[in-house]
């Protein structure tokens, strides 16, 4: 099947086309950031550091051909703070001498390049490190090829090693020592839904989710931003001038739901919410009010029938042009009292 983008019709069964199509929207998200560079009195602090890190990110990929040149930072971390960590370099485990009834197991969210190229393991807040609680660090390997499939937000696992989701939670296991009176996993935007695909793997011992807004389904047949795009795509003739503007992130993602239905996942993976009943895990989601993006994920986790979900709107963005991400917010004012009211 063909589809289009950048007025352009790519072959969806050639994953070497799929790989031009990757390569072109990197490209145009380049010239973006250029473009908002020549701005910069007028853009946020937070899309200047975005600007620097990406620009630095793809000097370094022009000139050595590869990101192997991103790995002596991706895998360093603090190793005061943390220990234990995996074979594959995606965990990694909070040092602490203390015995506590709470453990949190993050999952580290980096959309793009600028992020995962630029960011140590336990690149993550203060705040989460500081809470008195036992913590694990999740991450994916940034490594991983081919970039149309990887990261893959966590539906085929976080490594070469820990290929699929049951894979993943059993390495998660192997961490928990001792019973926990609460165990919490923290996620955010591109794993709004495969938090709770590993929650279900880890039922046994009673987890909690806490999730701000993002990608919450990668199915085909249910993603919001697959079915915006068919419905343009298949729009009638006298609409054929119509525009339709993707971002990136939905663009990878079309394309992520498209090979995941070519691999026939299991919608437990790709399509968790409509599950919840089944497996009883209470999830609370944060939303931003402002996050016009992902409002139609929202939505569709608003439209299910659970008492196991409660939804909580969040009146914070990072600027007028960044209102996704309310992590740093939920990190400071909502996740501690949340951790400290926990019965």
């Amino acid at each position: 099947m063909k589809y289009e983008f950048y007025n352009t019709l790519y072959d969806f069964e050639d994953d070497i086309e799929l790989y031009f199509l990757h390569e072109r929207m990197l490209h145009e998200k380049y010239l973006k950031s250029k473009n908002s560079q020549n701005q910069s009195n007028r853009v946020d602090r937070y899309t200047r550091v975005f600007n620097k890190d990406l620009n630095y990110v793809w000097s370094q990929r022009a000139a050595t051909g590869s990101i192997e040149w991103a790995r002596p930072t991706v895998q360093s971390y603090d190793e005061e703070m943390f220990e234990k960590v995996s074979e594959d370099f995606t965990m990694c485990w909070k040092r602490t001498d203390k015995k506590h009834d709470t453990l949190i197991i993050h999952l580290t969210s980096f959309a793009g390049h600028e992020g995962r190229l630029t960011s140590p393991l336990t690149n993550i807040s203060e705040k989460i490190i500081n809470l008195d609680t036992d913590l694990l660090i999740v991450n994916e390997d940034p490594f991983r090829m081919p970039e149309i499939l990887y990261p893959s937000m966590m539906v085929l696992g976080v490594s070469s090693i820990c290929d699929t989701i049951p894979k993943t939670a059993s390495q998660i296991k192997k961490y928990i020592e001792h019973d926990y009176k609460n165990i919490v996993l923290y996620a955010d935007s591109k794993h709004a839904g495969s938090v709770l695909s590993i929650a279900y793997e880890l039922v046994d011992l009673n987890p909690t989710v806490i999730v701000t807004g993002g990608q919450t389904t990668y199915d085909w047949d249910t993603s919001p931003w697959v079915k915006h795009y068919l419905k343009w795509f298949y729009r009638p003739e006298h609409l054929k001038d119509q525009f339709l503007d993707m971002h990136d992130v939905a663009i990878m993602h079309f394309i992520k739901s498209y090979k995941f239905k070519q691999f026939g996942v299991d919608k437990r993976f790709t399509d968790p919410y409509p599950m919840i009943n089944e497996y009883k895990v209470p999830v609370h989601f944060f939303y931003g009010k402002y996050d016009t993006d992902y409002a139609r994920f929202k939505n569709y986790v608003s439209d299910i029938k659970s008492d196991y979900i409660k939804m909580y709107e969040v009146d914070y963005k990072i600027s007028k042009t960044q209102t996704h991400n309310i992590k740093p917010y939920v990190d400071r004012k909502i996740l501690p009292k949340f951790i400290n009211n926990l019965s």
